[in-house]
């Protein structure tokens, strides 16, 4: 087979059909930690590390669905060790300064309905602002006419929800307050739809993805009949309007175990799942048994194979890649590239995939 454009490739692959190789990705890319100690283990300073790999190329639309306008930027109390501020997105935080950890969260902008209420002004679908700079015919065009994958990811129900109430006032309130977790989520799905509309009516989109990271180590953070009652209506209008477009790969982006919630899921209008967090469980060869065409698959190679080296990384590596031969399932770490990776490690997981691929370069 002739060698297929990055795009034709994407799209072929991700419908099981023939392809020259299978896409080659890291989903979700590396800490920055990561990149700073690689420099000093091999990867060559001002070298763009995608583009060391060779890996093929994709990108997002640059869409903006924060609040607009930002709140203001402001620190409460500053020493040597840390930060506590409250960022642009009105959200309370304490933040170390010798790692780039995850902060500790404090506090959130929605307490109750009253704030609710205030902060809704904010999120003005049809606001110009939230569209990139160079938004134009040209711009257009080139979306159209580009071979690199175009995505369009965007914060899910659950995730949003959790950036405006934080997660434990969220979790009380489904009990608590039910009639306002409705409110918020079936806002959300107007407000996707229609701050989405004219970008995919006039752009040639690839995939849309939904972050949502609602789940830990043994599943999810709510019950599967609060999501069938609360995000299953959000995500039949959303994806239902996607599709309408033809939008035809929808992910949904959530760490941890999400087993007895993928069938919710699936009915929900998702096709495809990931990272696939292998130390929560998660397992895409029997995925892939359960599910078979119905459910595409990125990730779920254990980035502590990755730390450990050797013979658990190669048999890690080759178990899942065996999953590329029938197509759906796009092979990546199963979380953004973490610092304790050493970097030669990381090469030689490169190598076991480029030489399975016949990637040459």
């Amino acid at each position: 087979m002739a060698t297929l454009t990055f795009r034709e490739r994407f799209n072929r692959y991700m419908r099981f059909k023939d392809v020259d190789r299978p896409p080659f990705y890291e989903f979700l890319g590396f800490w920055t930690e990561t990149i700073n100690r690689w420099r000093g283990e091999g990867l060559p300073a001002g070298v763009d590390v995608y583009d060391y790999f060779g890996f093929d190329k994709r990108e997002g639309f640059p869409m903006d669905y924060g609040p607009i306008p930002r709140f203001i930027p402001k620190t409460i109390v500053e020493n040597e060790r840390y930060r506590i501020e409250v960022n642009d997105m009105g959200i309370t935080m304490k933040i170390l300064k010798t790692s780039t950890s995850m902060p500790t969260f404090i506090d959130f902008p929605v307490k109750g309905r009253a704030d609710w209420i205030r902060i809704k002004e904010r999120f003005d679908p049809r606001d110009i602002r939230r569209y990139p700079k160079t938004w134009s015919p040209e711009l257009i065009e080139y979306y159209k006419e580009t071979d690199r994958v175009i995505g369009l990811s965007m914060p899910g129900f659950f995730g949003q929800a959790r950036h405006f109430m934080g997660l434990e006032r969220l979790l009380l309130s489904f009990y608590k307050d039910p009639g306002l977790i409705h409110e918020i989520m079936d806002f959300w799905a107007d407000f996707l739809i229609e701050a989405n509309r004219e970008i995919v009516e006039k752009i040639r989109l690839d995939y849309v993805s939904i972050w949502e990271d609602m789940c830990y180590s043994r599943g999810p953070l709510i019950s599967p009949k609060l999501f069938e009652e609360f995000m299953l209506p959000c995500y039949k209008k959303l994806t239902g309007f996607l599709r309408s477009k033809g939008i035809e790969i929808i992910m949904v982006d959530t760490d941890g175990n999400h087993e007895i919630i993928n069938d919710l899921f699936i009915e929900g209008g998702v096709n495809c799942l990931y990272p696939l967090e292998a130390a929560a469980g998660m397992d895409a060869l029997k995925l892939r048994d359960k599910y078979g065409e119905k459910l595409l698959m990125i990730g779920n190679v254990d980035k502590r194979t990755l730390t450990a080296g050797g013979s658990a990384l190669r048999k890690e590596v080759e178990r899942k890649i065996a999953l590329t031969e029938s197509g759906g399932y796009i092979v990546s770490v199963d979380h953004a590239v973490s610092a304790d990776v050493p970097f030669h490690n990381y090469v030689e997981y490169i190598s076991i995939v480029k030489k399975r691929f016949g990637i040459e370069r």
